[in-house]
This record gives structure tokens, sequence and C-alpha cells, in this order.
């Protein structure tokens, strides 16, 4: 009997090892290649003896291991092994040798997920097995997404493979743990409220829009932006698969040895399940502003200044290209010390394909934008419904979906002007703190440091110590504007050199010097920019201008030879007239409420800056649209504090939410009139 055991073990191991060996000599050995057969037998047989004695010293703790498994929890394990195999290895005909490839890559496969059984036989007793399924499928969804947009980058199948395994088994368990939340919450918190689940489940809408929107112009948007490729969608079902098992496992061991319990006391879980709607909101415009990115930044923009004189083509070199390129622009002084290591820091990851990020920087700040803003208004009111919308408001305004998507400075502009009001609204006063962000305000773009010092001189810093302030920002902006240019040779010049700082003279557009008319024209073009263009797109004016290399469409807010501004055709005069109907009553209950608002040093350090920003470009500027990133947050943060007294009326709510949903609408319209324009002179290059 025991000689029995011994041959069938012996004989069993054997086979599967001669198999094994068989199979890597003619796929990876190139046995065919060897002239005697005496070469082909030896390279087959030894690896197969070597392997054998392998399964044979195996094959005894492996089957007690396999005796404590639940069968159950093999045939799963088993199933999911043959179906990633499949998908792996699927042979275009059918024949032994495919039949033997398919069932060796089946082994690995279930291989790799046999530690974690144990953990999956707990798992089934402590969590809900629907829940974390629902949590994979869409993990799955964003994953796909992801390998889909960074599938350039991926030199090999087998970093793709470990990329996907290294997102979609954490994001898994993440997974679960928002439907869980979610469940809890339609059961009884946050989304049992209509309008809440209305607006959440509006935001995927405007993104599945974009998407179809974006595929209508192949020049500028193509499947192959956000899918996989055919010959990489094996091994990306494979990873997939294995990372499910494996994120069950995680999850059971991540509540075994209490991790999740330590994790649960701590500030930061306290600080995300306190603001999973602003954090929702802020991911889903990180997509959106992505897929709009992705469509954008075109080389045609490193050609010609197209859209509102940005120049988003030259600036996608100077922060994400590995040799860089010159800024040479004073107003800018710290933006290669500041912004073009973080750029780079993704891009050394991303290999050749280098400009994508640039790309993930801006909308990956632009979702950082909608999420403060959620930020600032929650902590003002307390009224997650009111918060919400205005974070999604915020969101889709024309700048927000433009300059938040566009390889610009804008973006970063941004980020740190609502980044320094959150530090004002919380009441910090330490130099430690607000010399660093004052320093990015001023390091990205010199006049924003402005918005700052109005900010802190109306929340009652003292003058003094502004003046203190002051001192040390410009000290050391001047000193690192140095660095950078040490860092930088001949790539940066020096705000405080006056003839540097001559160059934007090319900008001022001094009103004095003008006839009463264009005077006119220019306060109207400040008006309109200000108070209208950036939050409800209009149809821009479009030129055919005659720019070398070849002729090409200029899009902009206001055309001088025939002072011809951008406006508002049919249904876009609804979201625009409602929005004018907010802002004026915003002014009339902020003026009402003058002497008796809590919020009145914040508001009027936010109309400080909204004044100094249209005094300052009355006389700067060509393009003024190309500024509102400046000064767009500013008005939605005044009006969510001038009518916060409405916060929990449910009428204002359903009223904002109309007007929302409404420039959302528009501004859609808007970007895809910016795409059908420019998609002719994309599609040459």
């Amino acid at each position: 009997m025991k000689a029995l055991k011994f041959l069938s073990r012996a004989g069993f191991g054997f086979l599967a090892a001669l198999m094994v060996s068989y199979f890597c000599a003619v796929n990876l050995f190139n046995v065919s290649g060897y002239k005697t057969n005496l070469d082909r037998f030896f390279l087959i047989l030894v690896p197969a003896l070597a392997l054998g004695v392998l399964f044979f010293e195996a094959s005894i703790p492996l089957g007690e291991w396999f005796g404590r498994r639940q069968p159950r929890m093999l045939v799963l394990s088993g199933t999911l092994a043959i179906l990633g195999s499949a998908a792996l290895v699927a042979p275009p005909a059918f024949s032994p040798l495919s039949l033997l490839g398919l069932t060796l890559c089946a082994s690995v496969l279930f291989a790799v997920m046999l530690p974690v059984l144990p953990w999956l036989e707990r798992f089934q007793e402590r969590h809900s097995f629907k829940q974390y399924l629902t949590g994979f499928l869409f993990c799955l969804i964003f994953a796909y997404g992801s390998v889909g947009f960074l599938d350039e980058a991926f030199q090999t199948p087998f970093k793709l493979a470990l990329f996907t395994f290294a997102l979609v088994a954490p994001g898994s368990v993440a997974g679960y743990y928002l439907v869980r939340r979610v469940s809890g919450s339609i059961a009884g918190g946050f989304l049992r409220k209509p309008l809440n689940l209305i607006l959440v489940l509006a935001l995927p809408v405007l993104l599945i829009v974009l998407i179809q929107t974006s595929l209508q112009f192949p020049a500028m948007f193509i499947p192959g932006y956000i899918t996989i490729p055919q010959d990489r969608m094996g091994m990306f079902l494979a990873g997939v698969l294995v990372a499910g098992v494996w994120g069950a496992g995680l999850l059971e061991q991540w509540e075994e040895r209490g991790y999740y319990g330590r994790f649960a006391r701590t500030k930061l879980h306290s600080f995300i399940k306190q603001n999973l709607p602003g954090l929702y909101a802020g991911g889903m415009f990180f997509l959106v502003n992505l897929i709009i990115a992705r469509a954008l930044n075109h080389p045609a923009l490193s050609i010609n200044s197209v859209l509102f004189e940005t120049d988003a083509g030259p600036w996608m070199e100077i922060l994400g290209s590995p040799a860089g390129d010159a800024l040479n622009r004073s107003v800018h002084p710290m933006v290669l010390l500041i912004v073009r290591p973080l750029v780079r820091m993704v891009g050394i990851l991303l290999g050749d394909q280098w400009h994508l990020a640039p790309i993930l920087w801006a909308a990956a700040l632009s979702g950082l934008c909608v999420f403060m803003a959620w930020l600032f208004v929650r902590r003002a009111t307390s009224a997650d419904t009111y918060s919400f919308i205005f974070a999604i408001f915020l969101g889709s305004t024309a700048t927000h979906l433009l300059f938040g998507s566009l390889t610009e400075t804008y973006v970063f502009g941004m980020t740190s002007l609502i980044f320094f009001f959150l530090l004002i609204q919380a009441g910090e006063n330490r130099f430690s703190v607000l010399v660093p962000a004052g320093l990015l305000l001023f390091g990205i773009t010199i006049s924003n440091i402005a918005q700052g010092v109005i900010g802190l001189f109306f929340n009652g810093f003292g003058y003094r110590r502004l003046v203190r302030y002051g001192v040390l920002v410009l000290a050391a902006g001047i000193t690192l504007t140095a660095v950078t240019s040490a860092l930088y040779p001949h790539r940066q010049t020096f705000f405080f050199v006056p003839g540097d700082l001559a160059f934007e003279t090319h900008f001022v557009k001094p009103v004095s010097d003008s006839p009463v008319h264009r005077l006119r024209d220019r306060v109207q073009l400040v008006a309109r920019t200000m108070f209208l263009y950036d939050v409800v797109g209009p149809s821009p004016v479009e030129v055919i201008s005659h720019k070398d290399p070849r002729p090409t469409i200029d899009f902009k807010t206001f055309e001088p030879d025939g002072r011809q501004f951008a406006s508002y055709r049919g249904i876009a005069n609804i979201p625009l007239v409602l929005w004018l109907l907010l802002l004026g009553g915003s002014f009339l209950v902020f003026v009402k409420n003058l002497r008796s608002s809590k919020y009145l040093p914040l508001m009027a350090g936010l109309l400080g800056s909204l004044a100094f920003n249209f005094l300052l470009h009355m006389v700067y500027g060509t393009e003024l649209f190309l500024y509102t990133p400046y000064w767009m947050y500013l008005l939605v943060f005044f009006i969510a504090l001038a009518l916060s007294e409405f916060a929990d009326r449910k009428w204002f709510e359903i009223v904002l939410a109309m007007i929302t949903i409404l420039l959302m609408v528009n501004n859609l319209g808007f970007i895809s009139g910016i795409m059908r324009g420019l998609a002719p002179f994309y599609g040459p290059l």
C-alpha cells in the first residue's frame, strides 16, 4: 500500500513536471533550435526531473492543506483561475499544446490565489459578499479606465498586470466600505434625501455624456485614450480576477488584525467620513476634467495659441518634458521650483509618456478645488446639501471646466488661492503656515499675493503683522527666484529686474490713453468677463487667424477690431438669467445683513479681492477670460456665505440644484463648441 502511494505520488509529480517542462521548452526555450535530439531530450527531461522532485516533496503538505479547505472555496478559486487563464492565453485554434498552456496558466493563477483561501473562509462569516462584489465591480470600472488611460506608459504586459493588481486589490477593499457606507446613507443619511441622490447621479451622467461628446471629434479624442487594447485585455482580466480574490482576503485581515478598528479612531477616518460627499464631488470632477484635458491638450497648442490666448502647449513642455523649456516670464517666478518637480515626479513614472503627467496634475488639482469648495461652505454652514451643491456649482463653471483641464499655470494658481482662503477662514495666523502659503501664491503668479494680503487685512491680521508678512514673503520670494534661476540657467527671468518685468507691458492696456468708447468697451469687457463669462460659458468669438505655420482658429471673448463681444444665444440665456438673479440676490442680502453677518470679514476679503482683480484688468490683459480662475471662486464663495441663512431651506436647495444642473448642461455645450471649432485644425497634426 505504501509503495502504491509512493509510486502514485512520484508518477503524478513527474507527469505534471514533464508537462510544464515541455511547454516551457516549446514556448520559451526554443527547443526546435537545437540540432540534435539528445540536446532536446536533456532540455526537456532535466528540468522535468528537478520539478518532479519538488512536486513530490510538496505533495504531502499540500494534500493536508487542501484537506482542511472548504470545497466551495477551492471550486470558486479554480473557476476564477480557469476564467483568467482563458482570458490570458485563449488560443485562436484548439490544439493539444494550447490546452496544455491553458491548463498550466490556470494552475499558476490558482496557485497565486491559494494563500488567500483561509482568509476567504473567514470572510464569508463576517462580511457581505454582495457588498464586496458591488464594490469590486465599481473598482473594476475605474481600473479599466485608469489602465486604458495609462496603457501607453506600460512598456510590458507584466507592468500592466502589476499596476492592475496594485489598484484593484486595495481598491476593492475601499469599494466595500464605500458601498456599505452608501447603503447606510440611503437608509438614513445623506442619500436618503432625493435631491442629494439626484445630484450624486448627475455627476456620472455628466461624465458619460462628456465622453460621448468627445468621441464625436476623433481628431481630438479616440476610444483608445480610455480603453485597453485587445492584445492586453487578457492580462488585465487575469490581474483583476486575482486582485479581486486577494482584495477579499486583505479585507478580512484588515479587520481580523484590528487595523480597521485602529484606523476608525483616527482623525483621518473622521475627516473622510464627514466629507464623503465633497470627496465624491472632487473625484468625479477629476475624471470629468481628465477627459477634457485629454481632448484639448493637443500638439497643435504648441504651434498656435488658439484658446483664449492660452499657452498650454509650451507649458506642457516647461512643466512635464524631461528636457524642459525656457519660461522667462518674470510674473511666474517660482513655477520651475514649485510646480515642475511635482509634475516630473509623475512624469518619471510614465517614461516616454511624460505628456500625461501635466494632464493628470491639472485634473487632480481641479478635483481638489471642488473638494476645497465643499470644505469652505460646509465649515461655514454645516449644511451638507448646501455645501454639496456649491461644490458641484464651482466644478460646473465654464472657468473650471476649461482651465481645470488645460496644462497652464491657472489651475495651480486657483488651487493655491482657494487653499489660502481656507486658511483665513480657519483663523490661521501663524507665520510658519501663512508665509509658505503666500509663497505659493506669489511664486505661481506674483499678482495673486495681493488677494492673500487683502484677505488677511479684512480678517483682522493687524497692520504691523501684515507689513511684516509682506516683507517676509517678498524677501523669501526674491531669494527663491534667484535659486530657481540658478537651478534653471537662462530659463527664468527676475521680477525685480525692470528690464525683465518690462516684458509684461505687452499685455498692459492703459485706459487713460484710449478714447472714451474704448474705455467703455474695457469696462464692459471686464464686467462681462468677471460676472458672466467665468460662470456661464458664452458663445465665443471665432476668428480665423493666419498664424504660422498655417491658418487656425482663435477663440476670444472680445474682438477689438469689430468691437464684438462673446454672446449668449437661445436657451443659454436661461442659466445666464438665473445666475444673474442669484448673484444680484446675494448682493442684496449681503447689504441687508451688513451689520449682523458673522461672515462679514471673510466676505469683505472676497469682495476686496474682486475689486483688486477688476482694477488690475482694467489695464492688464488682452484676453481677460484667461484670468478668470483667479476670481471665479471668489464669486462662488461670496454667494455661498451671503445666502447662508437659507442653507437649510428645502425650496432654496431645489432652486440652487436646478441652477447648477442648467449650468452644467450649458457649459457642457460650451466645451463641446470649443471641441467642434478646434477639431478641423487639430486633425492635420
